[in-house]
């Protein structure tokens, strides 16, 4: 291993620096960049105090957005010169995916506005039902999925709660649009030019997210299936249903986080996906998955099928979940990821239903928070996966097993709570989910069943007794001023990054200045819109190590943030 190389080990993948030294020269090696920076989740919850759950989503993705915008800049210029292949940048994750040659990489790895970089090969993707069959003759004549029956679905429409409003993004192999049971909920965006969602797969009409396998249009039909073609299938069968076709064989996980993209943008408060990664543990899908629970996006993930063997649970299926069950006794990190698991029609849990425990403590940079002694417990609730019916293109049924058959009764259940009470937060639709659910195998939560087999009714009746804290608000706590977020790198040396809220428009001015009150650097001087803005400052050569301070003058306050420059 070259000395270069070994500098550059603390911020490169182990798997990654394998490939590298095996790489011939010239070869090229698929990867994900990792740029410094990222939202300050405490300083969010200040600026979006007070803030519907809607209005906070847009917030986050706008300021993610910027932030991504403005790091990445100048890394995409000295790739410009470089051998890339197949660059796709992302705001999700700060960061970048392409695929290079072991030399640009290890430039990169130098760069001091790089955090890390992660290998971008993955060796699954679509997690592939254990069964595929026709539909029976007595499961066509039941009018109604018997999944949908078991988890009291039926009950929450009594109520007269059907999803409605809520919009569902399915990332999967795209979805039948003009199946009968879906076709009139399905999401459109006429005047973007979008209809029924997107196609991320890298070939066909990209604004054509029709399905050609089958697994999406079964899954949305669990979601939100009307019945109009003689079965009833969906949970929440007045939802309405994004189409995210993503590239679902090897190696296209780039295109599940597009997707994720697509549907925050878009307004999707729930996300169903039945796909998995190898190796577990996958930095990027987790960083990916934060900044969904940032912007209040609930995210139903299948756990694979790999069981019954323990630790089984596939990326993105491994991630924390948004709240924590009382029996998971150690709390390091949360994401948008409630990991699904699959029970027949009689609560026993499938044979093939993936399980946990999960760790993090390995070769995970920057986490290392669930170990071996402390492990996450997964799956985090069980839904009906064996044997069910649901919609299939061309307009019938067929009927399918597996945790992805689970995945979006689960996603169904979110809709309904969120047609309920529109401001329930990511973790109270876990909690409430969880805490309702039926207990099965061990006693509390458990790596079989997680915390029980989902029941919409009572999760339901608990969200009618419920106040949604939606936008994240802390009870007292008053939208803010103006306000400067932490800097970061902090300390800094070459480079330092930050945003900057204002609720208002008008001219502003943003300065550094020293401990004696000197300023030196004028940022920013001119008019500025309400929002978040990004601002990435170049710390001067000449500049000496010490304490100093970013303010932010605008009309409506001052805010002043401090970061320490060292040389």
């Amino acid at each position: 291993m070259s000395i270069l190389l070994m500098l550059c080990a603390g911020v490169i993948h182990p798997d990654l620096q394998m490939d590298m030294a095996l790489a011939s020269p010239g070869e090229m090696l698929p990867v994900v960049v990792h740029m410094e920076g990222a939202l300050d989740t405490e300083w969010v919850n200040s600026v979006t105090a007070g803030m519907s759950r809607a209005e906070r989503q847009v917030f986050v993705v706008e300021a993610l957005r910027s932030q991504a915008s403005l790091s990445q800049t100048e890394a995409l210029a000295f790739l410009e010169g470089c051998p890339v292949e197949r660059l796709v940048p992302f705001w999700l994750v700060n960061g970048f995916y392409c695929e290079t040659t072991p030399e640009v990489i290890r430039l990169l790895a130098q760069r001091s506005d790089v955090m890390y970089i992660d290998h971008g090969a993955v060796e699954t993707a679509l997690i592939e039902p254990v069964e595929r069959r026709e539909a029976s003759p007595d499961e066509l004549n039941r009018g109604l999925a018997w999944g949908v029956s078991k988890i009291n679905a039926p009950q929450v429409w009594e109520l007269g709660y059907e999803g409605q409003g809520v919009i569902v993004g399915i990332i999967d192999t795209g979805v039948d649009y003009n199946h009968p049971d879906l076709g009139n909920n399905m999401w459109h965006d006429t005047d973007a030019g979008y209809h029924y969602g997107y196609n991320f797969y890298g070939s066909g009409n990209p604004l054509d997210p029709m399905d050609d396998n089958g697994h999406g249009t079964h899954c949305a039909g669990t979601v939100a299936g009307d019945g109009s073609a003689g079965t009833e299938t969906g949970v929440a069968p007045s939802a309405t249903i994004m189409a995210l076709r993503i590239y679902y064989y090897q190696g296209g996980y780039p295109t599940w986080i597009q997707a994720m993209e697509f549907a925050a943008e878009h307004g999707a408060s729930v996300l169903s996906m039945s796909l998995g990664t190898t190796p577990v543990g996958n930095a990027t899908l987790r960083t990916a998955e934060e900044n969904a629970l940032l912007a209040g996006i609930y995210h139903s993930v299948a756990a694979g099928n790999s069981g019954p063997y323990s630790g089984s649970i596939k990326a993105s299926g491994d991630c924390p979940p948004p709240w924590f069950h009382p029996d998971q006794t150690f709390h390091g990190g949360q994401t948008a990821v409630v990991t699904v698991g699959a029970t027949d029609s009689n609560d026993a849990i499938a044979s093939f239903s993936g399980r946990g425990p999960v760790t993090w403590w390995l070769n995970v940079a920057p986490w290392h928070d669930y170990s071996d002694t402390s492990p996450l417990i997964s799956p985090d609730i069980s839904g009906p996966g064996v044997d069910v019916l649901s919609t299939y293109p061309g307009g019938g049924y067929t009927t399918m097993s597996g945790t992805s058959m689970a995945t979006p009764h689960l996603a169904g259940v979110a809709a309904l709570l969120l047609s309920i009470n529109p401001e329930l937060s990511v973790a109270q639709l876990d909690s409430l989910i969880e805490v309702t659910s039926l207990d099965l195998g061990a006693t509390g939560k458990d790596n079989t069943f997680g915390a029980g087999r989902v029941d919409a009714y009572q999760a339901a009746l608990a969200a009618l007794e419920t106040v949604g804290t939606g936008g994240y608000s802390h009870a007292g706590l008053q939208p803010s001023l103006v306000s400067v977020s932490p800097v970061t790198p902090n300390p800094a040396s070459s480079s330092a990054a930050f945003s900057v809220f204002s609720p208002t428009a008008g001219n502003a001015k943003v300065t550094v200045f020293d401990v004696t009150g000197r300023t030196v650097a004028v940022i920013h001087c001119g008019h500025l819109s309400p929002g978040s803005h990004s601002f990435l400052w170049n710390v001067p050569e000449t500049l000496g190590s010490g304490l100093y301070f970013v303010r932010a003058e605008a009309p409506s306050g001052t805010a002043v943030g401090r970061m320490t420059v060292i040389r």
